[in-house]
């Protein structure tokens, strides 16, 4: 025989609990904060048409930097300056 000694298991109420299997459904991610939080809508973006055109290499590298500067898109920067030119153009 063995010199292995039997190990002692705890009887039902004396056990300790920690050491007890939870029977809860185990939540994890979204469920344990609850229901999500709606995120805000950001505004709608504007319909555009596909428009084509060719510029000075100079020119596209400086756009391309300032729109990179000011944090906005380059098709943004255009409908600005395309706008200004038509009222400009209007008040003559």
């Amino acid at each position: 025989m063995s010199n292995r000694r039997l190990r002692k298991t705890p009887s039902g109420s004396s056990a300790n609990p920690a050491l007890a299997p939870n029977r809860e459904r185990l939540k994890v991610g979204d469920a344990v904060a609850g229901p999500p939080a709606q995120p805000p809508r950001a505004p709608a973006k504007p319909k555009r048409v596909p428009f084509g055109s060719y510029i000075d290499p100079e020119l596209h590298k400086e756009l391309r930097v300032m729109c990179a500067v000011e944090g906005i898109e380059i098709r943004d920067a255009l409908d600005q300056a395309l706008r200004q030119w038509i009222t400009n153009r209007n008040a003559l």
